[in-house]
């Protein structure tokens, strides 16, 4: 059986707006070092201070809905 990839939000705090979605595979080891490079990567990219990013897992995917 193969699992499905846990889903990511990544929000800007200052806005509340989603700004970047990520899959991550749930057999990758390091899950938790690929969503910090991308929060860090974002802050560089789009100028905004890194403690403004959060990010949460999207469970309204679950289960294929």
């Amino acid at each position: 059986m193969i699992k499905e990839p846990k889903r990511y939000k990544f929000f800007n705090n200052e806005t509340d707006n989603v700004i970047y979605y990520l899959s991550v595979p749930n057999d990758q080891s390091g899950g938790k070092e690929v969503l910090e490079s991308t929060k860090l990567k974002l802050a560089v990219e789009n100028g905004i201070y890194i403690g403004s990013i959060y990010y949460i897992e999207d469970t309204e995917h679950e289960n294929g809905k």
